[in-house]
Order: structure tokens, then sequence, then C-alpha cells
């Protein structure tokens, strides 16, 4: 057990992660939900805004720290 949270630990100590697949977008540790629309979504990380445009998005799930988006992701853009 102590191998798979080591592994964890490293996997997961950045600032940031965002991961795409499947129609879907999954950003890790970001601060806050600036705007929800269904064709513009902006999230806050640590050091800029992350500003996600396309068609039918919606988030999917939801936590304190983890995101998941849903549709058809057209561009993304990060706003320092």
């Amino acid at each position: 057990m102590r191998i798979m949270k080591n592994l964890q630990n490293f996997l997961y100590d950045q600032d940031y992660f965002i991961d795409i697949f499947n129609n879907c977008l999954h950003v890790y540790d970001y601060e806050d939900l600036l705007s929800l629309s269904s064709s513009c979504i902006e999230l806050k990380l640590k050091a800029f805004v992350l500003k996600i445009e396309g068609e039918n998005l919606v988030v999917s799930k939801m936590d304190k720290h983890e995101i998941l988006i849903k549709g058809r992701i057209k561009e993304m853009r990060f706003n320092w």
C-alpha cells in the first residue's frame, strides 16, 4: 500500500494536472469556476485562467479541486 501512495504523490505533485480523453477534459487542482455556459467554461488555476470553448459543454463531475467537463472541445486558452 505504501508503494501506491508514493506513486500517487509523485504523479500528483504538481500545481495542476490537465488530461483530455474521449471528449472529456479532466482538470486537477483548479481554484475556482469563473464562468459556465454550454459554449465556454473558465477555470481559475493558481497561475492562470483556463478558458475552454466548444459545443454542448457540461460539468459531468465536480469536486473541491477536480472537475470533469464533457462535450465537443474546440479550443483551450491559457490567460496569464
